[in-house]
């Protein structure tokens, strides 16, 4: 499956394309860097590339994560064309992780081997349902002990702490991790077009 194989016609816009009764191999040839692919649980999941306020969030949270992150040596930041494997039938590619130090021995030559400390995903209204349903069920049975789902369309960011076990909804106010000590978004950040500059964010939390 590859996005060849996906007419023209229905990749206007965003989308979600499900392959089901697919295998690792399956999975293995169709992966690449140029295509955002799950496998979970014999169903592969084909993702739309992303909307701009979707990169503009992304890049805003990643410039933010790895700055941090990097002034302290806390661990290493990835993006998505990083892909978190939970079982040989559960593998993903979530918007951001965060990998402490003490758990680098997850971090493989092509994904991380195990559960990321910390797991984002930027919902949209093609990946909404499946970001807060198989994927978070999969992510919360796969041992994940954090997942915020940043929920543009609400304006809000959830906490799951570990996965699957919600502590907190926010629009505004800080967003923290006991993942990264010390740091904290303040959810508001988030909503602007574009978003703030990340540098000034991070003198603020610095």
């Amino acid at each position: 499956m590859g996005k060849s194989l996906v007419p023209a016609e229905m990749t206007r816009g965003e989308y979600l394309f499900k392959r089901y009764g697919a295998t690792v191999a399956d999975y293995e040839r169709a992966a690449d860097e140029d295509t955002r692919l799950d496998l979970c649980d014999g169903v592969l999941v084909l993702h739309s590339p992303a909307s701009v306020r979707h990169e503009r969030i992304f890049r805003f949270l990643l410039a933010l994560l790895d700055g941090f992150v990097r002034r302290r040596q806390l661990g290493e930041v990835f993006g998505a064309r990083t892909p978190m494997f939970l079982g040989d039938e559960r593998r993903f590619e979530p918007d951001l992780i965060f990998v402490k130090t003490a758990h680098a021995g997850r971090i493989g030559e092509v994904a991380i081997e195990g559960p990321a400390d910390l797991v984002i995903e930027i919902l949209s209204p093609a990946t909404r349902d499946y970001d807060l349903g198989e994927k978070r069920r999969a992510y919360a049975e796969g041992g994940v002990p954090e997942y915020w789902m940043i929920d543009v369309s609400r304006r809000l960011v959830q906490v799951d702490r570990p996965a699957g076990t919600q502590v907190a909804e926010l629009g505004s106010g800080r967003v923290e991790t006991p993942a990264l000590p010390g740091f904290w978004l303040d959810a508001s950040w988030l909503w602007p077009e574009p978003p703030p500059d990340p540098a000034a964010c991070l003198a603020a939390i610095g």
